[in-house]
């Protein structure tokens, strides 16, 4: 067997209902899409294995998978997208950004795989304040999108990279308070920044 082979990640993604296998198609593209497909692009160049399940055109990809079952009938559609790293569920109910998706492959962000031993204390000024950031962006977006495993995993690697219980707090205040802010608020900001009437539908939101 090959080293490639050896050291192979696999990202499962379980969509929800969309046009495609990517739901980049259409007159009217959904930035977070495109964005999460160029990321999913880039873990492939990286040697990632890859697999997107479309719930509209694979059914049986969710239910043969005990996992993904268990949560669409705990929580319906609304916990897609699932997205599982060598079988472990990492996140559901939104599309993570690239920093997330490398925190869970094991990824940095010249070099492909991370050869991390565990040891931060030869890791590079740059490169470690970069890992914290990573990780604080991601605790909070594990609180804002309510993925309890994905919260304690980014918990504990931030405190094996030495960020302070007050640091990771503060970070997880910010998703709570992006959960617990009403939908009709941030459309209404969103419509603000882009210079949209107030009763338009922001770009992606689904709301209309």
């Amino acid at each position: 067997m090959d080293q490639k082979t050896e050291t192979t990640t696999l990202i499962e993604i379980y969509d929800p209902v969309m046009c495609c296998s990517t739901g980049v198609c259409g007159p009217d593209v959904d930035d977070t899409l495109a964005d999460f497909a160029n990321d999913v692009k880039w873990l492939k160049s990286q040697g990632l294995e890859i697999k997107r399940f479309n719930l509209g055109q694979e059914p049986e990809a969710f239910k043969s998978n005990s996992q993904v079952l268990a949560r669409l009938r705990q929580a319906g559609t609304e916990a897609l997208p699932i997205i599982l790293v060598n079988g472990e569920v990492v996140s559901e109910g939104g599309y993570p950004n690239r920093a997330a998706l490398m925190q869970w492959s094991g990824l940095n962000q010249t070099n492909g795989p991370s050869s991390h031993t565990g040891k931060t204390d030869t890791a590079q000024p740059e490169t470690l304040y970069n890992n914290k950031i990573e990780v604080l962006v991601a605790l909070g977006a594990a609180v804002a999108s309510g993925s309890e495993s994905v919260l304690r995993n980014m918990f504990a690697k931030g405190e094996e990279l030495g960020l302070s219980t007050e640091d990771m707090s503060r970070a997880m205040q910010t998703g709570l308070n992006v959960r617990q802010t009403p939908l009709s608020d941030v459309i209404t900001t969103a419509n603000e920044l882009l210079g949209l009437p107030s009763n338009s539908c922001a770009p992606g939101s689904g709301c209309c």
